[in-house]
Formats: structure tokens, sequence, C-alpha cells
């Protein structure tokens, strides 16, 4: 009996640590599946979720891209929408290098979004639930991955999506057709 009590309080921890927010891009946010292919030059749609359970109903939060990464590209939150309808809501670009690297270890400039529901006891702030921030925009800008990241204020990594950028097909047979014409000389 003993045993399956601290098996119930493990699996409730563990269910804990997992509630999170978490990233959309054209509209896949299945953890099992985390890498999207897109071709250079094409543009993804990436949207943050709340599944309701994050422990505090305010907070910021920082997007941006890994500097590990081997491709390239760029966010645009030009046309960006929040959604949560908490009291304090932004979305910002932020220019901050040494926070960049040292900090999140990603890439300067980077995405910081606040939302927060400050309210008085006994009043219930607003949970971070449903889709919260959409149309943040990522234009591939040269063939490799490129991951983005969403952490927390405390540099948390509460989720990741892989985007593959892979040339665009007339790129591509460009390529081969001179390969041929290479080897036809030969």
């Amino acid at each position: 009996m003993r045993k399956l009590l601290v098996l119930m309080l493990v699996l409730g921890i563990a269910s804990v640590a997992s509630a999170q927010l978490t990233l959309s891009v054209n509209g896949v946010d299945d953890p099992e599946d985390s890498t999207i292919t897109m071709t250079t030059s094409e543009t993804a749609t990436i949207d943050i979720y709340g599944d309701g359970t994050y422990p505090d109903p305010g907070y910021t939060f920082i997007l941006g891209i890994d500097l590990t990464s081997t491709g390239s590209g760029s966010l645009d939150i030009t046309n960006a929408v929040i959604l949560y309808a908490g009291n304090t809501t932004s979305i910002g670009e932020v220019d901050n290098e040494e926070a960049a690297t040292d900090f999140f270890g990603i890439e300067n400039p980077f995405i910081e979004i606040e939302l927060t529901d400050l309210v008085s006891p006994p009043a219930e702030p607003l949970k971070l639930t449903g889709k919260l921030v959409d149309l943040i925009k990522f234009t591939c800008d040269g063939v490799g991955d490129v991951i983005l990241i969403l952490y927390d204020a405390d540099g948390v990594e509460m989720d990741r999506q892989t985007i593959h950028q892979i040339p665009e097909p007339m790129t591509i047979a460009l390529l081969g057709l001179g390969g041929l014409f290479l080897r036809r000389r030969k």
C-alpha cells in the first residue's frame, strides 16, 4: 500500500511539472512530432497555447531562436494578436544580447510576452488556457534546422519546436540538372 501511495505521489508531481504553455507552428503542436519541414523563404505561423494549469496566472515569457541551430530565420510580431484577456498584456521584440546569450542561450533579438491578470482577492485571476497568442510569424532564411524555444522568465524551457528548412523544389531540380550536365561533359 505504501509503494502504491509513493507511486501516486510521484505521478502527481510529474503531471504538475509538465503543466506549461506550448508552441504551435502551422497548427502542429504534438510533442511527439515536433519537427516541421518548410522550404526556404516560406513563412510559418506560431501560436502559443496554455493548458490552464500553469501555476502563475500572470507572467513574462520569452520566445527565441536557439543559438545552436544550423539554419537561420526571423520572428515577426507585426501582426501578432494577444487573445489572453488579462488586464496587462504586451508583446515586443527585445534587443538584449547579454540576456539572450548568457541567460537563455538564444539568438538576439528575441520576443518577450507578458500575460498578466492582477486582481485583488477574493477575485480569481484568469487562467492561462486555450490560445493565448496568435499570428507570430517565422520566416525561413536558409537551409538547416532552427529551434524555437519558449522560456518562462526564470529561464526554464517550457516548449520547443524544430523547423527543418529545405531548399525549394526548383532549386533542388536545378542542382540536379547541373550535376547531370557536369557528369555528361566528362
